[in-house]
């Protein structure tokens, strides 16, 4: 089994460096999220990934933090649009649950 890889990016929404270190099928693991509902939360703007040199996403703690966060949200029928207000609203609060920080404001 290939070790997951870890790169660095700074982020401009505010939240500092994130780490990158988990790729698709560790994250699907931690989570019990399918790969593809990871990539719909990506394209809503909910995760921001940096990409290995090869394009692969990886993940930060706190992104696999808000994947089990927005899949609560979803099973419990909020679409994604809602999901990302709910999580800004909390995030201005100080109270995103998990330890998670800022969702992207964009």
């Amino acid at each position: 089994m290939r070790r997951p890889e870890s790169r660095m990016q700074s982020d401009d929404s505010g939240r500092g460096e994130v780490e990158g270190k988990y790729v698709m099928s560790v994250a699907v693991g931690m989570t019990g999220v399918e790969a593809y509902r990871i990539r719909r939360y990506e394209m809503g703007g909910l995760l921001r990934p940096v990409r290995s040199t090869g394009g692969r996403r990886l993940l930060s703690d706190e992104e696999i933090c808000l994947i089990r966060e927005a899949a609560r949200l979803e099973g419990e029928g909020v679409n994604v649009k809602g999901i990302r207000l709910i999580l800004k609203m909390r995030s201005a609060e100080g109270s995103v649950p998990g330890g998670c920080g800022e969702v992207d404001k964009g």
